[in-house]
């Protein structure tokens, strides 16, 4: 009886390069319809965000500022600035979002910390349980998904992808990138009423996203190398009694200042709840973040600069109209589009997105 010959060594080199092939066809294919699920899972967060957007809107006939920046309850400026209030947009829309036991764990008639005036401030005891929870409605699953800091007696800290534009980043205030006065339809302090988007509701951007940060805190000298090979993980920040510019920035040496972007949901502040159109969606240039460092203004230690949209898509971003559509913004759009769209009313004739 003949024993059955079995492979030969070509033979066997032949399958090994077959099947190498077909997972290498077949692996990309997998990985694109994953991506693709992701940023349906992404869209449908932002639509959520839209709806809720608007019932605060029908209820209140205003739009949420882009936080409350508002002292109350006995607690007086300098000590408690205006900004120590600065609960976000998503904070805000709490109640909208059938979160109800995390809007009756939060008290946002308080200020988020404290005091300024120490060198280590605790968000308040009463609110540390609702910053420190994981909000997956607050979270793009194209990104990592998980807290990026722990900070203010908080053991993991919230974090967030989606944040409110508060403009072009240059606007009417003289200085650059402050939600104070901003161009955008979110603000500081002052709610935006529907009728004073005269750009149009369908034609002005409402939110966007913004990766989270990683990397060493507190650093300084060279770049960070951010897991990304790019430089869209880390910020920068200019020293103290340095207001953001284009120079100032180009020139910074220090990198996330303390926390890591996106590191807490319920903080309004431009390295978290809010970002503007000064520079194009995932752009090569590092985001860059300062602070107002005089105790007479309004706006002090209120957070001031550039913070452009990011993502983990491939080649753009998704935003948020203020009509509660949701659009994928390439890479490659024009800034004179980009920047229009940041505006409530500029009255620019760049197009569409």
């Amino acid at each position: 009886m003949k024993s059955r010959a079995g492979l030969t060594l070509i033979e066997l080199l032949v399958v090994i390069a077959i099947v190498g092939l077909l997972v290498g066809i077949i692996l990309p294919a997998v990985q694109s319809a994953r991506e693709a699920a992701r940023r349906t899972s992404c869209l449908n967060n932002l639509k959520q965000l839209g709806i809720a957007l608007h019932n605060y809107e029908s209820a209140e006939q205003v739009f949420p500022p882009a936080f409350p920046a508002t002292p109350q309850r006995g607690y007086t400026p300098p000590t408690y600035p205006g900004y120590l209030w600065s609960w976000s947009v998503l904070a805000q829309l709490n109640p909208f979002l059938e979160q109800t036991a995390i809007a009756n764990s939060m008290d946002v008639t308080l200020p988020m910390y404290d005091s300024p005036l120490v060198s280590t401030p605790n968000v308040l005891p009463q609110n540390q349980s609702a910053c420190g929870k994981l909000v997956p409605l607050f979270l793009c699953p194209s990104d990592k998904g998980r807290p990026v800091s722990t900070a203010y007696g908080i053991q993991n800290l919230g974090p967030t992808n989606y944040a409110v534009c508060i403009g072009s980043g240059s606007g009417n205030d003289p200085i650059l990138g402050t939600p104070w006065d901003a161009d955008g339809s979110f603000r500081a302090r002052d709610g935006i009423r529907a009728r004073d988007i005269r750009d149009g509701t369908s034609r002005t951007a409402a939110m966007s996203e913004s990766i989270l940060g990683a990397g060493p805190e507190n650093a300084s000298g060279p770049p960070p190398s951010p897991p990304n090979g790019g430089p869209n993980v880390a910020y920068k920040y200019v020293p103290p009694g340095t207001l953001p510019s284009d120079g100032d920035c180009a020139s910074a040496s220090r990198w996330n200042n303390q926390n890591l972007r996106g590191f807490m949901w319920a903080s309004g502040e431009l390295r978290c709840g809010s970002y503007n159109h000064y520079y194009t969606p995932n752009s090569p240039n590092y985001d860059c973040i300062g602070n107002v460092v005089d105790p007479s203004s309004e706006q002090f230690l209120t957070a001031v600069g550039f913070r452009a949209a990011r993502s983990r898509h491939v080649r753009g971003v998704l935003v948020l109209m203020m009509d509660g559509s949701v659009r994928f913004v390439t890479d490659t759009v024009q800034d004179t589009v980009w920047q229009a769209a940041a505006t409530r009313a500029g009255d620019e004739s760049a197009g569409d997105l």
